[in-house]
C-alpha cells in the first residue's frame, strides 16, 4: 500500500484512474467491514493497520507447511503488523511495527484469554481482533483502514515492480530440507524478485523478530523510492491488480481511494520514518502447552511513548559539519529497544572516546586485499571499525542496473555483536544506483562529498562518488551505530594498497 500511494506525488484526478484503482482492488480477496474502524476526515492524517499473513493466495496450503486446528478452529498465522501514519502536516510516512510476540490478554467471544503473543489475536479472530487488541494495547491509535497482505499479494507487488534493488547487509541461507524455509543470499547490493524477496523479508533463523521487522521496514523503503512517481504512472494498473488480487481490505471505493491516494500525495516526503516500539523486555520467558517461549514485554508507559512517537513527531537528522567529532551526539540511532552491547575491548581508542571506535586489526586488510583481484574497483576500508565488531564477510560481486548493463563491486561486513546485526563498507562503478538516486543531503567534508540517506534521525547510508566508482558505509538493519560512528568510518576509508 505504501508503495501504491506514496508514489503518487501528483493529481490523482490528472491521470484518471481512481475507478480503475478501484475495480481492481476489488478482484479477489475478501471485503472487509467496517468493525472498529474510524472514517477519516478529508485532508486529515490517516493510520492504516498492515497485517502481513502465510496464507499463500485462494487455496488450503499454508506456507508454514501445514495447517492448525485447534478446539476446532483453523488457524492462520501472520509474520507482520504495522501501523502506517500517512500525516500531511508533517509532510511524512511513519511506519510503526507491532512486535508479534507481544504479550498481550484480551477476550473474544466471551472466552478470556490472558498472556498471549499479539499474533494469536490473528489466529483466534483475524482481521476483527487484531484490530480490537490494538486498540486497547495502544492507547490514543485511531485505526482508519486495515489491509491484509498474503504471500501471494506481496509476490504479485514485487514483479509488478519489476522486482526490488536491496542493499543486503549479510549471507542468508538455510539449505532446502531444513526445518526453517530455505534461502541462499550473498551479502551486497542486488535485485530480489518473487521468492527470493519473500524469503528475504520473512527471514528470521538467526536473528529476532525485531531485526525481521527491520529488514521488512528496510524493504518497503527501498521499493518505494525504487519506483517513484513515473514508475508508477508506467505500472499503477499492473500494481493495483496485484494488490486487489489478494489482499483483504475496507478500502473499496473510488471516494475512499481517492481520499487515499490525495493524502498519500500531500504526505510525500522522503524518507519513510521507522518508529521504535519500545518494549520492556524482548524475551520474557511464558509457560504454555507446549513448554516455555520467550515473548515480548512492553508497559503502558512505553507503549504510550511509542504511540505519541508515531503520531506526533517529525525529527529530522542534521548534517554533522566539517568534523566527526561534530556529529550531533544528541541525534541517536533510532532502535534500542533490544540490542545487547558488548564493552569489552583489546585495542586502543582511536577517535573520541564516546565513538567507541577502535583501530581494525591488519588481518581486515589482509582478507581485504585478498579479494581485490576478483572485485574489479578499487577497494576501499575504513581504518576503525566498532569496539566489539567482528569481520564477517568479504564479498565480490555483479550486479546489473535497469538497463541490463553489468557493474562490478564489493561489500565487507561486520557482525556489531548484536544478534543479526551487521554494518559494511560497499563499491560499485554503478554509480547512481537508486539506493543513492534521492539522497536526503549531501554535505562536503575534509574535500570528500557525501551524501547521506537517512530514516528521520538516525543516518543509514553514508556514500560518495571518487574515480567513477560509488562508495558508502551503511549502519545496521537496527541502527547500531550512531550518526557520529557512522560518519567516522565512512571518513576513515581510503583505498587499499
Amino acid at each position: 500500500m505504501i508503495v501504491v500511494a506514496t508514489a503518487t506525488a501528483i493529481s490523482v484526478g490528472a491521470i484518471n484512474v481512481v475507478s480503475t484503482i478501484a475495480a481492481d482492488f476489488a478482484l479477489g480477496g475478501t471485503p472487509l467491514d467496517s468493525t472498529d474502524l474510524t472514517p477519516a476526515q478529508a485532508g486529515q492524517p490517516q493510520t492504516i493497520l498492515v497485517i502481513g499473513d502465510d496464507h499463500i493466495g485462494k487455496t488450503t496450503t499454508y506456507a508454514t507447511g501445514a495447517e492448525q486446528d485447534v478446539n476446532g478452529v483453523h488457524l492462520l498465522h501472520a509474520d507482520t503488523f504495522m501501523l502506517v501514519r500517512m500525516d500531511p502536516a508533517q509532510k511524512q510516512t511513519s511506519i510503526l511495527s507491532i512486535p508479534r510476540d507481544l504479550l498481550v490478554s484480551f477476550t473474544w467471544k466471551g472466552v478470556s484469554y490472558t498472556n498471549q503473543k499479539f499474533n494469536s489475536a490473528y489466529s483466534i479472530g483475524r482481521d476483527d481482533l487484531v484490530k480490537q487488541v490494538a486498540l486497547a494495547t495502544l492507547p490514543g491509535i485511531t485505526i482508519n483502514h486495515v489491509i491484509d497482505f498474503n504471500f501471494a499479494s506481496f509476490l504479485g507487488l514485487v514483479d509488478a515492480i519489476g522486482c526490488v534493488y536491496v542493499d543486503v547487509d549479510q549471507r542468508y541461507y538455510n539449505p532446502p530440507g531444513d526445518s526453517y524455509s530455505p534461502i541462499n543470499i550473498q551479502p551486497g547490493y542486488q535485485r530480489l524478485c518473487s521468492n527470493q524477496a519473500l524469503s528475504y523479508v520473512r527471514y528470521r533463523h538467526t536473528d529476532s523478530d525485531f531485526v525481521r521487522v527491520a529488514r521488512q521496514q528496510d524493504f518497503v523503503r527501498d521499493a518505494k523510492e525504487q519506483l517513484g512517481v513515473w514508475g508508477f504512472l508506467s505500472k499503477w494498473s499492473a500494481l493495483a491488480k496485484a494488490f486487489g488480487r489478494a489482499v483483504w481490505t475496507d478500502i473499496r471505493s473510488p471516494q475512499s481511494i481517492a481520499a487515499l491516494l490525495y493524502l498519500a500525495a500531500f504526505s510525500q516526503s522522503k524518507p519513510i520514518r521507522e518508529v521504535p516500539f519500545n518494549v520492556a523486555n524482548p524475551a520474557y520467558q511464558i509457560n504454555t502447552p507446549q513448554g516455555p517461549e520467550e515473548a515480548v514485554l512492553s508497559t503502558r508507559q512505553l507503549i504510550r511513548a511509542s504511540v505519541e512517537n508515531l503520531l506526533y513527531k517529525a525529527p529530522k537528522a542534521t548534517l554533522p559539519g566539517s568534523t566527526s567529532g561534530s556529529a550531533s551526539h544528541a541525534v541517536t540511532h533510532r532502535r534500542t529497544h533490544h540490542a545487547s552491547h558488548h564493552t569489552s575491548h583489546h585495542s586502543t581508542s582511536v577517535t573520541n572516546g564516546t565513538d567507541d571506535l577502535y583501530a581494525i586489526p591488519a588481518s581486515v586488510t589482509a582478507q581485504a586485499l585478498a579479494i581485490t583481484p576478483d572485485v574489479g574497483v578499487p577497494v576501499y576500508l575504513p581504518s576503525v571499525q566498532t569496539g566489539p565488531a567482528i569481520p564477517n564477510d568479504f564479498h565480490p560481486y555483479t550486479i546489473r542496473d535497469e538497463q541490463s548493463r553489468l557493474h562490478y563491486g564489493y561489500r565487507i561486513d561486520w557482525s556489531t555483536g548484536s544478534e543479526g546485526e551487521y554494518y559494511g563498507i560497499e563499491g560499485t562503478n554503478w554509480t547512481n544506483p537508486p539506493l543513492f538516486a534521492k539522497p536526503d543531503g549531501t554535505e562536503t567534508i575534509g574535500g570528500r562529498t557525501y551524501m547521506f540517506v537517512d530514516d528521520g534521525s538516525a543516518y543509514h547510508d553514508i556514500g560518495w562518488r571518487e574515480g567513477g566508482v560509488l562508495y558508502w558505509v551503511s549502519n545496521s538493519l537496527n541502527e547500531t551505530l550512531s550518526n557520529a560512528q557512522l560518519l567516522a568510518v565512512a571518513q576513515s576509508a581510503r583505498p587499499i594498497r
